[in-house]
This record gives C-alpha cells, sequence and structure tokens, in this order.
C-alpha cells in the first residue's frame, strides 16, 4: 500500500499514549539529570531520549509515514542528526570552535 492511499488516523488513544511517552520521558530527563548530575555517561541517555521523543513526534503528530517518500526520508534523518550532533558537539565541542573561530 502505498503512504499516499492511507489516511490519518482520527483515534485518540494513540496520540494520547504518544503524549503520555513524551511526557514520561522528559520527567525521565529531568530525574537523569538530577541523579547523574554531569556524570560523563548520561550524554548516550540524553540522547537516546531525544530520538525517541523525536520519532514519537514524527510517527503520531506529524505522521511521517503518511508523507511522501522524500519527506519522510528528510523527517528521519534530521530526528537522526539531533542526537549525533549532540554526541559530536559533546565529543569534539572544542576542536569543532577552534577550527571555525574567525
Amino acid at each position: 500500500m502505498n503512504p499516499q492511499d492511507q489516511t490519518p488516523s482520527t483515534r485518540l488513544s494513540p496520540l494520547f499514549a504518544a503524549w503520555a511517552g513524551l511526557v514520561l520521558f522528559t520527567l525521565l530527563s529531568v530525574a537523569l539529570g538530577e541523579w547523574m548530575r554531569g556524570a560523563p555517561g548520561l550524554l548516550l541517555p540524553v540522547a537516546s531520549i531525544i530520538w525517541l521523543k523525536a520519532w514519537l513526534v514524527a510517527r503520531y503528530f506529524l505522521e511521517a509515514p503518511l508523507c511522501t517518500t522524500f519527506i519522510r526520508r528528510l523527517i528521519w534523518t534530521f530526528i537522526a542528526f539531533a542526537p549525533i550532533a549532540l554526541v559530536l558537539t559533546d565529543l569534539f565541542g572544542r576542536q569543532f570552535a577552534e577550527a571555525f573561530q574567525l
């Protein structure tokens, strides 16, 4: 079945579940921030939470699976790029800043 042939869902239960997941992941990130407070192992859980939250928004609220192939790939690429950029900035931020300094 083509994504263009599908129609958007009008049921509220998946949207409520996605919203509850977003709230849960937000509370989890606050708890991790308080519990680990700057620990070196905090980077990967935070990047994972960012990816999961973006995936939930794209899947249930933007309805990315129903988009055309180009738009869908663009959305998934952006969702993958944000956590990767966070990790790279944390690991190599000083080198990036020095390389792009005017």
